[in-house]
Order: C-alpha cells, then structure tokens, then sequence
C-alpha cells in the first residue's frame, strides 16, 4: 500500500566547497558528526520521513555510498552548481515529490516537508515550494514535482544556474518559517567556528 504523502529526499553535497578552501562539505565537523550526517537526522525528524533518500555528490563517492542511500553525480560536467545536483536527482525521481535540502544546514525544521505539502496541497497546479525566511528566501530547501525536470534542463542548456531565477520561473510558492537560524548555512570557516563557540 502506498504512504499517502510520500516523498523522496535528496540532499545537495556535489560542490566544490571553494568557500571552505575546496573541502567537500559533507565532512566538515559539528557537534560531533560530519555535516551529512545531521542532514539525515534533519530528514528522519520530518513527518512523515521520506521514502527514499539520495545524495548529491560529485567527490568522495565511495564515502556517501558507506551511508547506504543511493548517491547520484551531476550528469553536467565541471561542478555546474546545485541545480545540476537537483537535475540529477529529479532524473531518479519519476513519481514521487522531492524534497531538497542542503548539506551544510544541520539546523532545518522538523516541519519543513509539512508546510511545504501543505502549500502545495493548497496551490494544487504550484510545481514547487520553498522556504523564505524574514532575513532571507531558502531556495535550496524546497519540494518540487517531478515534472519541473523539463524546465529545469532547458534552464541549464541555456547557461542559467541560478536556483531563485528557476523557482521564479516556475512560480514557486515562498512558506514563510520563523526561525532563520534554523537555516543557517554553514559555508564558511567564520561560521562554523561561531557555530562551534556561541557568543
């Protein structure tokens, strides 16, 4: 019997990490765990939790696959950005809704599928959903239907990378979330040591 509201999951580790002088992101430490590790345990507090889990990643394949959950690599040459690494995860996503998060934010609300279905639910021909904050929109923590792969590639053969424009485009519904520090991105070396030492 199929789960109403399942989902699939894919979290974003496929970049070059050139803001944290080319380190793969996924491994950087905190609290304890490498960065991929918390985004599965932000995956596995949502209700319900995905059906199925991939991994975006382009270095340290091997490592990923030790997780056990399926790693997908761009289809796109030289580390195109994060809408490749969604390119590649909606090619493997044929039925179900795909929920994206980022790697390098551990923080994510254990609501963030729920308010997303619940836009969409309410905005039945929205193809996408995504989460803003006051300080900032999230792009990247977003759930999309699998039919935006067409839109997506045609953005891509064209040049275009960037995440915003493509929801835009799409006419993505923004879900307002409270806490922005929820979605704190830990990009940088800066950030990660306030993160490591709270004032």
């Amino acid at each position: 019997m199929e789960m109403k509201n399942a989902y699939d999951a894919l979290i974003l580790a496929g970049g070059r990490g050139a803001r944290l002088g080319g380190k793969d992101k996924g491994w950087i430490m905190w609290d304890g765990l490498p960065l991929i590790e918390h985004a599965l345990a932000a995956l596995a507090k949502q209700d319900p939790p995905p059906a199925r889990i991939l991994i975006s990643a382009n270095r340290n394949v091997d490592a990923y696959q030790q997780t056990g959950h399926v790693v997908v690599m761009d289809d796109r040459p030289d580390f195109t950005g994060p809408l490749a690494g969604i390119e590649a995860g909606l090619m493997r996503c044929k039925k179900n809704h795909l929920l994206v998060i980022p790697c390098d934010a551990p923080r994510l609300p254990a609501d963030l599928f729920e308010k997303l279905q619940e836009a969409l639910t309410e905005h039945p021909n929205a193809l996408a959903a995504y989460a803003v904050t006051s300080e900032s929109a999230q792009p990247l923590c977003c759930l999309l239907k699998p039919s935006v792969a067409g839109a997506l590639g045609k953005q891509l053969d064209a040049g275009q990378h960037a995440a915003q424009t493509w929801l835009d485009r799409l006419e993505a519904i923004p879900v307002q979330f409270d806490d922005a520090s929820s979605f704190t991105n830990f990009n940088t070396p800066e950030v990660i040591q306030a993160q490591r030492n709270p004032s």
